[in-house]
């Protein structure tokens, strides 16, 4: 009888046992992956939605959200990745890939998507997003990103101040430089006679990351084809020719200095007041105009393409930035799904449908976006003509080209040299880097 009950009872602790090493088999067996990215917040409800799903989906994998928002964001990443705890995927920038590759910190992900592609994970298919997205991120053939959104350089402008001007829109399909010009001079007007102008053509574009593609757009270079120099591309005859042309405007009145339009609260509440006629930027800004709109403001814009010396020949850029993996995280295989899925057709939609934070990566997506937004519509156009960045291209354009930009461009607008002045003295400090390897 004690014989039955002591067995009875090994009986009862070995099944709670087993329930018990179960429970912690569920508990405590699932793979954990961390994203480290810098959304803000409200990019950051919308991630931790798609990585809710990507768990729902894949229960074995646990993910740890991370958003950094300070200015160290990539120094942190290269710091974990130096200790041997890094993040198993990160958001990069694209001007960011050729550092990270020389570092050999970046897992090609061409393998992996091809494998999980046939599987059909969704976001693996490289053929579902934009082409030229997928030549930013590559190197040597290997891919080594897979794009998250995008945004096109083009030009915003006012309806209603042409409207009230009697200007004529730009065409739809392009326009030239010299079109360009003359608009801008048409939307400058001195309203109560004071002698000073109280609308202007345009804010001035001082960013180097409009103005390359201004320069591509005219028929220029700034490196040589094997970015090995930058003497006789960056101050050539032609980017010369094409950017006196903008600050010939500027000195002629048609578009305020930096300095006025800094005292006047900035060139973005210029154009939303109806004092700047155009701003040349990217697809990020219709963000702030549809807060703009959503506060009440009646305002009406519309989209055209950066102005071209040859209209048959287009050129702009398309800024992006994608998924990656360190080369030394543990799960590789883990880590490009849970990359994939953050660019899938459920994180596309999500984030540009739902979100309508940047134009989606994906075709598709992209598309019905299109059929959403007309001022998205004639973005997404503009991919059938974008380049790949220069900064994508080569380790020597950030930050070394982007600062020595910003002092040449001081130079002219506050020390008074003239432009070929100042790209002499950029090309000659560029080309020394290039020699020396100074990144």
């Amino acid at each position: 009888m004690k014989n039955t009950i002591f067995k009875g009872k090994c009986s009862r602790i070995l099944i709670v046992a087993l329930l018990i090493l179960a429970l912690s088999t569920v508990a405590f067996g699932k793979t954990k992956l961390r994203v480290t990215t810098w959304a803000g917040a409200e990019e950051t409800a919308l991630d931790e939605s798609i990585i809710a799903e990507f768990m729902r989906l894949n229960p074995d994998y646990e993910v740890i959200y991370e958003a950094v928002t300070s200015d160290n964001y990539y120094q942190k990443i290269l710091t974990d990745i130096g200790a041997g705890t890094p993040p198993d995927v990160i958001l990069l920038d694209a001007e960011m890939i050729p550092k990270f590759f020389e570092g050999n910190f970046l897992t090609d992900l061409a393998p992996f998507l091809s494998r999980l592609a046939r599987e059909g994970y969704s976001g693996s298919n490289v053929y579902e997003y934009f082409p030229v997205l997928i030549d930013i991120a590559r190197v040597d053939r290997k891919i080594y990103s897979i794009p998250k959104d995008t945004s096109p350089m083009g030009i915003f402008f006012n309806k209603k101040m042409f409207d009230e001007m009697e200007v004529p829109y730009p065409p739809e399909e392009g326009w030239t430089i010299e079109q360009f010009v003359e608009t801008s001079k048409k939307l400058t007007k001195d309203l109560d006679g004071d002698g000073q102008n109280d609308t202007w053509g345009f804010a001035f574009p001082s960013w180097v990351g409009i103005v390359v593609p201004l320069l591509w757009a005219g028929g220029g270079e700034v490196f040589s084809p094997d970015f090995s120099h930058t003497s006789g591309y960056l101050n050539s005859e032609v980017n010369v020719k094409t950017y006196q042309t903008y600050l010939d405007l500027l000195k002629q009145g048609f578009a305020p200095t930096p300095q006025q339009a800094s005292a006047l609260g900035g060139n973005s509440a210029l154009f939303y007041t109806g004092k700047v006629g155009m701003i040349l930027t990217g697809r990020w800004f219709n963000v702030s105009i549809k807060g703009q709109i959503k506060k009440g403001l009646d305002l009406q814009v519309g989209i055209a393409s950066l102005p071209f010396v040859d209209i048959n020949k287009k050129d702009t850029v398309s800024y992006v930035s994608g998924w990656s993996v360190p080369s030394n995280v543990q799960d590789k295989r883990g880590a490009v799904m849970l990359a994939a899925f953050l660019s899938s057709d459920y994180a596309q939609r999500k984030r540009c449908l739902e979100g309508s934070l940047a134009i989606s990566a994906n075709q598709a997506v992209a598309h019905l976006q299109g059929e959403n937004d007309p001022l998205d519509a004639a973005f997404i156009s503009m991919l059938d003509y974008a380049r790949v960045p220069v900064g994508s291209q080569t380790k020597f354009y950030r930050p070394k080209f982007e600062d020595l930009w910003a002092e040449a461009f001081d130079k002219i607008n506050v020390g008074g040299e003239s432009l070929k002045a100042a790209l002499d003295w950029m090309v000659a400090e560029m080309d020394e880097a290039i020699e020396k390897g100074e990144n």
